[in-house]
C-alpha cells in the first residue's frame, strides 16, 4: 500500500513542530503545503523538500492524489476550511479550537457527519507520554477513587534568543482571528481539554479574569482563576494562571537554535488514595521527574519516558494516520471539540456576568 499524502493548509511556527512526524514516516509522507504568504511557504518547502506548494488552499484541496490534510491556521479560518476539505473528500486533522464559536462547531461537526472520512481536532496535550501515562494510571484505579484536579499555568520570559516574531503572535490578540482570550481561549483550550478528558464532563464554571493591556495594544486575560465542578459524583477542578515578564521559565530549543514559547503547566490528580503530579509540559520550567504518584505512602518516580513537547505532537499525528488506515474515529470527535469549546466560553461568561454558568449555556 502506497503512502498516505497529506497535505498542510499552513506553515506557520507550530508546523515545526508537526512536520517531524512526517519525516521518515513508513505510512504516511508530507506531500504538498498551502500558505498565503509566499515567502514563508517557499522556505518551508525549500526546508523539508516539498515540490507541491499553494498560495491557495482549494487548490490544494482539488489535487486528487491528497487523502488528508491537516489545518494549521488561525482559528477564524477553521470552519471554513474544514467543511471544504470534508467535502473535497479528505481527512482532516484539525489544530484546536475547532471554531470561534458554537455555531461553526455545529456546521463541522454535521459536514464530517454526511462525510465518510476522518475528521478530529487535534489536541496534542492528551498525547504527551506523562500525561498519557496518568490518564492509565488513573483509568486503572491507581490512586483510587479520583477526587480533584488542579491545573496550575505560568507565562513569563525565556530569556535570550526567547523572543518570538510579531508576525506569530500579532494574530493570537486579534479576537475576529482568534476568537478573543489568548489565555482562555487559545492557551487554555488545551488545559480544559485534558480536564474534561480526565475527570469526565463538566457541571459548571465560575471564574475571575484580569483583564490587562500588554505591548503593541494587546489585552492579556492574565491572572485568572477558575473553578469547576464536574456531572459526575462530588469532583472538582480549578485552573490558575499568572504572568510575570520577571519569571524565567526554561523554553527548549526548537529549530534553526529559537526557543519555544515562556509557558509551562503542571497538573494535580487526586484520588483517594493518592496523588499524580504531571510536573511539566510544554517546556522545563521544574527540574523533576515528568510524573509522580504517592500512593499509600510510597513515592514512584517516572523518568524513563519521553518528556519533550514534541513527542506529543509524533503521537498524536502517528493516530490521526493510523485512525485513517483503521477506519475508526480519532480523539477528539468535532463533538468533543465543541464541548472543549463550550467550557472556555463558559469560564469568559462566568468572569463577566459574575455567576456560575454551564458549558450547556454557550449555544
Amino acid at each position: 500500500m502506497r503512502k498516505l499524502r497529506v497535505g498542510f493548509i499552513g506553515s506557520g511556527g507550530i508546523t515545526e513542530l508537526h512536520y517531524p512526524a512526517y519525516k521518515d514516516n513508513p505510512k504516511a509522507e508530507l506531500y504538498a503545503i498551502c500558505d498565503s504568504d509566499e515567502d514563508q511557504l517557499n522556505e518551508r518547502a525549500a526546508e523539508w523538500g516539498i515540490e507541491r506548494t499553494y498560495t491557495d488552499y482549494r487548490e490544494l484541496l482539488d489535487n486528487p492524489d491528497i487523502d488528508a490534510v491537516e489545518i494549521i491556521t488561525p482559528h477564524h479560518l477553521h470552519c471554513e476550511m474544514g467543511v471544504a476539505a470534508l467535502k473535497a473528500g479528505k481527512h482532516v486533522s484539525m489544530q484546536k479550537p475547532p471554531a470561534i464559536n458554537v455555531a461553526e462547531c455545529d456546521t463541522l461537526i454535521e459536514a464530517a457527519s454526511r462525510s465518510d472520512k476522518v475528521f478530529r481536532v487535534f489536541e496534542n496535550f492528551q498525547y504527551y507520554p506523562p500525561m498519557a501515562k496518568a490518564k492509565e494510571l488513573l483509568d486503572s484505579g491507581a490512586i483510587g477513587e479520583p477526587l480533584s484536579i488542579r491545573i496550575k499555568c505560568v507565562q513569563g520570559k525565556t530569556g535570550k534568543g526567547g523572543e518570538i516574531p510579531y508576525r506569530r503572535w500579532a494574530w493570537r490578540f486579534d479576537p475576529a482571528q482568534s476568537g478573543g482570550g489568548r489565555v482562555i481561549f487559545d492557551y487554555g483550550y488545551h488545559l480544559f481539554s485534558v480536564a474534561r478528558w480526565y475527570l469526565g464532563e463538566i457541571e459548571k464554571v465560575f471564574s475571575w479574569i484580569t483583564y490587562r493591556p500588554i505591548q503593541y495594544g494587546w489585552i492579556l486575560d492574565s491572572p485568572a482563576v477558575a473553578i469547576w465542578k464536574y456531572k459526575d459524583g462530588e469532583k472538582y477542578g480549578s485552573y490558575e494562571v499568572i504572568s510575570s515578564d520577571d519569571m524565567l521559565v526554561q523554553s527548549k530549543t526548537l529549530v534553526k537554535g529559537r526557543k519555544g514559547r515562556a509557558e509551562d503547566e503542571w497538573v494535580e490528580l487526586s484520588g483517594s488514595r493518592g496523588f499524580l503530579w504531571i510536573t511539566r509540559c510544554t517546556t522545563n520550567l521544574l527540574d523533576r521527574p515528568p510524573l509522580i504518584m504517592y500512593r499509600d505512602g510510597v513515592t514512584t518516580e517516572y523518568s524513563n519516558m519521553p518528556a519533550d513537547w514534541g513527542s506529543s505532537f509524533i503521537a498524536g499525528i502517528n493516530d490521526f494516520i493510523d485512525g485513517i488506515i483503521e477506519g475508526r474515529q480519532v480523539r477528539q470527535s468535532g463533538e468533543e471539540g465543541k464541548l472543549v469549546l463550550q467550557i472556555c466560553r463558559a469560564i469568559q461568561l462566568s468572569a463577566k456576568e459574575g455567576r456560575e454558568v454551564s458549558p450547556e449555556e454557550i449555544v
